[in-house]
């Protein structure tokens, strides 16, 4: 009586364990990419084929259509979305994992080079005051023709 116990207590330790490693990841990829392709991909298939189309040429064809959009989902999703706004849980899970490939640096230029705009930001963003603002309005703390360097003297 005793051991069926003890193996009732491991076996359910691991399916715990196993859950809460592996299943909330699938859990949270599955509700996230939704959502981000939603963000990601306004105009829908034809620009997520030319997304793919792109990632094909910058990679030479060496990774799978999965693989290339959990990549491009996690670094453009930590992009788009601000994480200190309300987010969905599955969605900040997800993001916050690693990504399932690792591109070269020369393949990482690249695809910053090619999406460093993309998609354009639409609708509100956070500025240094926590509160929302319109991002087409210039403002001192969002000023695209600024000089980031300073010149001492």
């Amino acid at each position: 009586m005793i051991y069926l116990l003890v193996i009732g207590t491991v076996v359910s330790t691991t399916l715990s364990f196993w859950f809460y490693r592996r299943g909330l990841t699938l859990v949270a990829e599955q509700k996230a990419t939704k959502e981000l392709e939603k963000r990601l991909f306004p105009n829908g298939e034809k620009q997520r084929n030319d997304v793919l189309m792109t990632m094909k040429v910058i990679t030479n064809n060496r990774f799978s259509v999965p693989l290339m959009l959990d990549y491009f989902f996690k670094i453009k999703g930590l992009q788009v979305i601000n994480l200190n706004d309300p987010v969905n849980f599955w969605v900040k899970k997800y993001l916050l994992s690693p990504t399932k490939m690792r591109l070269n640096y020369f393949e990482q230029v690249k695809f910053y080079e090619t999406f460093l705009n993309y998609p354009e930001v639409i609708g509100k963003v956070m500025s240094r005051n926590r509160t929302s603002r319109d991002i087409n309005k210039p403002s001192k703390i969002y000023n695209k023709n600024s000089s980031l360097t300073k010149n001492f003297a």
